[in-house]
């Protein structure tokens, strides 16, 4: 028995809706259990003491200002720094900022 070609295709599409909406419940579960976790995490972390700040030693320090002579060409003095440990949820931003800062790169004067 041969089918109407309309009655195909609208039995395909209601196969993939169904799929998709499939794929919608599955993500809204996985993304109420993380966000579950990260409240637990944060709980746990607010019970706590908070995390020692480690001062960054001198070695990484002198390699910090080498790279920069190299890529300035000229003496430089750093003055404060700060290593920034965020959260794996700025991974993505904080690359983005990456990106745009190397646009922005002065070239060194010769």
């Amino acid at each position: 028995m041969e089918k109407h070609p309309v009655v195909v295709a609208l039995i395909a599409f209601a196969i993939v809706m169904a799929g998709m909406a499939f794929l919608v419940v599955v993500l809204e579960i996985f993304r109420r259990i993380g966000a579950r976790t990260t409240r637990r995490a944060a709980a746990a972390a607010a019970g706590g003491a908070p995390a020692p700040v480690e001062a960054p030693d001198e070695e990484l320090i002198a390699v910090l200002a080498a790279a920069a002579r190299e890529a300035l060409g000229a003496p430089v003095r750093l003055y404060q720094v700060h290593v920034h440990r965020g959260g794996s949820t700025e991974r993505w931003s904080r690359a983005g900022r990456m990106d745009i800062m190397v646009s922005h790169r002065v070239e060194p004067k010769r």
